[in-house]
C-alpha cells in the first residue's frame, strides 16, 4: 500500500500536512499568512523527491509545476504532531499546577524593574503562563496606575463596571465584592460570553485588619476531584449551569459547565461563583448528584492542599488568569480598604510574552 507521510527525525508528516503548510512566497505571505486555500489543494499530493539537508528538509512535489517546498529542522520540530512524538515545549510554556505550598513562594516582581527591563517583563509575564498568577510590589497607589499596568502587555477589557472597578465598601452595593463581608473562592463574570481572562487587583490602601485574600488553582483543585472522586468530575465537566447578574445598567446570563475540558480531556476553564449562580436546571435524577459533586469540587478548593492567602499591602498588585485562579476574601474587612480591579483578554498577555521569549 502506497503511504502518504514521509518520516524525518524519526518523526512522521503527512503529505498533504506538508504540502498546506509550505512555506515557500507563492504559499505563504511575507506577513506569514497562508495565500493557497487549503481546500484547493490536490487531496493526493504525492512526493516526487526529497533530501535532508543540514538546515531542513527539501521536498518536490509530483505533478506539473514541480512545486517545490523547503520545512527548516526548528519548524519541523516546533509543529510535529506524530503520536509517538514528545511535545515541544517553548519557554513559558509549561503549565505548572500549584496548591497551599504556594503561599510563600507565589511568583513576584518589582514594578520598576517590569516597566524598564524586557527581561524582567518576560519572566513575569511567563509566570502569569505557567502559574496563573504573579504579584508586583512598589506599584505607586495613585489611583488608575492599574490601566498603566495592563499597557505592559494588552488591552483592558471594559464591562458594565466600567475600564476598572473600586473595590471598597459602598451602600446598597449592587455587588457582594462592593461590601466588607467574607467572599467564597471564585472566578469573576460567569455570566458573560466571553469571560474576561485575566484579572488585576491593585491595593491602594490596606484595611486595618481583615480583608484577608483567598487564591486557589482550580486546575490543581479539578485533578484532585479527578483522580478521587471521577464520577463527580465528569459530571462537573458535562452538565452546564446558568449564571446570572442584574441591575440598573445590566442583564447579563450565560450558560457553561463549572470544569471545562479541552478535546484531549485536559482542564482548559473553571467557572464557579456562588453569589451569581442560577438556580440549577438539571434532570430530576441528576439534581442531587450534581450536588454532591458540586460541594465535594469547593471542599477541595476550600480545603488546606489548595488554599492560599495573603494580605494586599498598599503598593501591591496580583494578576490572574481568571478561568483558572479562583480568588476570595477570608475575613471581613475592617477600615478604609481600598482596592482597584479591572479585567484584560489572555491573549494580549501571550502575544507580549511571546514576542519576548523570541527575543530573549
Amino acid at each position: 500500500m502506497m503511504s502518504d507521510y514521509l518520516v524525518y527525525k524519526n518523526r512522521r508528516y503527512h503529505y498533504f500536512w506538508l504540502r498546506d503548510n509550505c512555506q515557500c512566497e507563492h504559499c505563504r505571505h511575507a506577513s506569514g499568512q497562508r495565500i493557497h486555500e487549503t481546500s484547493q489543494l490536490n487531496s493526493t499530493v504525492r512526493v516526487a523527491r526529497s533530501h535532508e539537508t543540514p538546515t531542513g528538509l527539501e521536498i518536490v512535489w509530483s505533478g506539473d509545476d514541480q512545486h517545490r517546498s523547503f520545512f527548516s529542522s526548528q519548524f519541523l520540530a516546533q509543529h510535529c504532531y506524530d503520536e509517538e512524538s514528545t511535545a515541544v515545549i517553548k519557554k513559558g510554556d509549561k503549565q505548572q499546577l500549584w496548591g497551599a505550598a504556594l503561599t510563600d513562594n507565589i511568583p513576584c516582581f518589582d514594578y520598576l524593574k517590569v516597566s524598564t527591563d524586557d527581561d524582567e517583563k518576560c519572566q513575569w509575564l511567563n509566570s502569569v503562563v505557567t502559574h496563573g498568577l504573579a504579584k508586583l510590589i512598589n506599584v505607586p497607589t495613585e489611583p488608575g496606575t492599574i490601566l498603566k499596568v495592563v499597557a505592559q502587555f494588552g488591552y483592558v477589557r471594559s464591562t458594565n463596571y466600567g475600564d476598572l472597578f473600586e473595590v471598597l465598601s459602598v451602600e446598597k452595593a449592587v455587588n457582594l465584592a462592593y461590601t466588607p463581608i467574607p467572599l467564597s473562592l471564585h472566578t469573576d463574570n460567569p455570566y458573560r460570553n466571553p469571560v474576561p481572562t485575566l484579572q488585576l487587583l491593585h491595593c491602594l490602601v490596606k484595611a486595618d485588619r481583615g480583608g484577608v485574600t483567598a487564591l486557589a488553582d482550580g486546575f490543581y483543585a479539578a485533578e484532585i476531584l479527578r483522580a478521587e472522586y471521577p464520577e463527580e468530575f465528569t459530571l462537573l465537566t458535562r452538565q452546564k449551569v446558568a449564571f446570572k447578574f442584574a441591575s440598573a445598567d445590566a442583564i447579563l446570563q450565560h450558560k457553561g459547565c463549572m470544569i471545562e475540558i479541552d478535546p484531549s480531556g485536559a482542564v482548559a476553564a473553571i467557572r464557579i461563583n456562588n453569589r451569581s449562580v442560577a438556580p440549577f436546571d438539571l434532570p430530576f435524577s441528576k439534581m442531587l448528584p450534581y450536588y454532591r459533586a458540586y460541594r465535594q469540587f469547593m471542599r477541595i478548593l476550600q480545603g488546606d492542599a489548595c488554599k492560599v492567602t495573603l494580605t494586599l499591602a498598599a503598593g501591591e498588585l496580583i494578576l490572574f488568569d481568571n478561568q483558572r485562579v479562583l480568588h476570595g476574601r477570608e475575613v471581613q474587612a475592617i477600615g478604609a480598604r481600598h482596592l482597584q480591579g479591572c479585567y484584560a483578554d489572555r491573549d494580549g498577555l501571550q502575544s507580549t510574552a511571546a514576542l519576548l521569549n523570541a527575543t530573549g
